[in-house]
């Protein structure tokens, strides 16, 4: 590795599984001293020998705000927070959803979003580079039809889902303003399809004949699979000094996909 990140300090959410495991790995590996977090402990043990856990409910402010000073102080200040803790609640479909689905959606993506923000501003301010990167979702900008859902077995992202990552990019923009007058940036990553181990799991293991990409291979314009690795290039690049007037933005990752619609 090129070591694009040294000497930066980074805290990433949701760091233990899936795109959050790699973010943490490969910033890791371009030189950062990260600390991460999540609900349940990492699944790899070698992220354990690679920087710092400890386990923290960002839909609970009390508990972010611990974390973040905990991780400050371990890190002896702070330049990149990446908030990518995040998920669904629950799977149901519109109208249907129930309320507590809708509310636990958007607590856990936009309201964890907003309380690492909130708590590592401070910290931020202090940094003479500091960068936010959010991890967003295509299901911000594309719409899901009656055909799209029966091609995936009804699995699709539900309402609650995509108004919450939609949020996220515009609480992103109005960081961004904010942020100009301390040197912040704040960007998102808006990753299509990414086939991590949670989806091989949901629809089949197989690249070539699972359902995932059976379906999702005429949605994109590039014909592969999305790989975790695919977004911690992006978000390494929002992170670095590569990147430094470059505020507001929001990167996609997706193959082509809404390209190609």
């Amino acid at each position: 590795m090129s070591e694009r990140l040294a000497g930066k300090r980074a805290i990433v959410t949701g760091g233990s599984t899936g795109i959050g495991e790699e973010l943490v790995r490969r910033f890791v590996a371009e030189g950062a001293r990260v600390v991460f977090c999540a609900r349940s402990e990492p699944e790899s043990p070698a992220v354990h020998e690679e920087a710092l856990f400890l386990r923290c409910d960002v839909t609970r402010p009390e508990q972010v705000d611990r974390f973040v000073e905990e991780a400050v102080g371990h890190l002896g200040g702070l330049d990149i927070l990446v908030n990518n803790a995040g998920g669904a609640t629950g799977f149901s479909q519109w109208p249907e959803q129930p309320d507590a689905e809708w509310g636990g959606t958007l607590d856990l993506n936009l309201g964890g979003t907003l309380h690492c923000c909130r708590a590592a501003w401070p910290h931020l301010e202090q940094s003479p580079a500091a960068s936010i990167v959010m991890i967003s979702s295509l299901s911000a900008a594309m719409a899901i039809g009656r055909s799209q859902l029966e091609a995936m077995g009804g699995a699709q992202p539900p309402a609650s889902y995509q108004a919450s990552k939609a949020a996220i990019d515009g609480l992103m923009v109005h960081l961004a303003g904010r942020g100009g007058q301390c040197g912040i940036r704040v960007n998102s990553v808006r990753p299509g399809r990414i086939l991590t181990d949670k989806m091989r799991t949901i629809f089949g293991g197989d690249e070539e004949q699972a359902l995932f990409w059976n379906h999702y291979r005429d949605l994109q314009i590039l014909s592969r699979h999305g790989r975790a690795e695919d977004v911690a290039h992006a978000v390494v690049f929002l992170a670095s000094d590569e990147s430094s007037f470059i505020t507001g933005q929001v990167l996609k990752v997706d193959g082509g996909a809404i390209a190609h619609l």
